[in-house]
């Protein structure tokens, strides 16, 4: 798994999407810092964090979308498969490689702390809370696109597929309530962005917590027995 970790994360930075996707988010992290904390005089970089999560939505799949197809679309995916490391192995080591380049993403949003800091009284439980509600729900969309990245041999077609699941995960979360008990806990139930609330405002919860590192590796599973079926098809 770490030679598979190494591999793919040295693919994102000889190739432009690790600085594409980082370099994105930065700036559009640092426009809604500029809107909400500096121009509004929130104090609070939560808020742009929440707001990013759209942003975060539109270029996941740009993250995703090379992980697996790309194996497959060059006709390599037979020889990582006959390497000595195991589906989990291969799986996990492309998911920690796309979730590093992640979380170098959202270290550009460090500086920004230390402003706040500086100029203001930040209130830490909140901020961290965000935090990791915005980390668990960017693994949770990671592992989605991983899972559509290893249906396909089409970089392009994981990339829109990918995206418009994403996308009906965060809309689910503005649906209004249709009335059936039944189908309301339904669209809650797949509603990923909608627990993220709770980490804004700083509480806690460990059923969300749970939530999302269960729906995390329900698609790290998935995505696992996508590559054995390849692997003996």
């Amino acid at each position: 798994m770490k030679a598979i970790f190494k591999r793919e994360l040295r693919a994102y930075f000889t190739s432009p999407i690790g600085y594409v996707f980082i370099g994105v988010f930065a700036f559009i992290y640092g426009f809604y810092f500029n809107t909400y904390v500096i121009e509004g005089g929130m104090g609070d970089i939560s808020n742009p964090l929440g707001s990013g999560l759209l942003i975060l939505v539109l270029l996941t799949p740009v993250l995703t979308m090379r992980l697996i197809a790309e194996e497959r679309g060059g006709k390599t995916d037979q020889l990582l498969l006959t390497a000595p490391v195991s589906v989990w192995g291969i799986v996990l080591g492309k998911l920690f490689a796309a979730m590093c380049v992640f979380l170098c993403a959202m270290a550009t949003t460090l500086p920004y702390l230390a402003i706040v800091a500086v100029h203001g009284a930040p209130l830490w439980g909140k901020i961290l809370g965000t935090y990791l509600g915005f980390f668990l729900l960017g693994t949770c969309f990671i592992s989605i696109g991983m899972f559509f990245s290893s249906v396909t041999e089409s970089q392009i077609i994981a990339l829109v597929v990918s995206l418009g699941v994403l996308l009906m995960l965060f809309l689910m979360a503005n649906l209004p309530s249709v009335g059936v008990g039944l189908i309301d806990k339904a669209i809650s139930l797949v509603s990923v962005t909608e627990r993220f609330e709770d980490f804004i405002i700083g509480v806690l919860k460990l059923e969300s917590i749970f939530y999302y590192l269960s729906f995390s590796a329900l698609f790290v599973f998935l995505t696992v027995r996508s590559v054995e079926k390849r692997r003996w098809s």
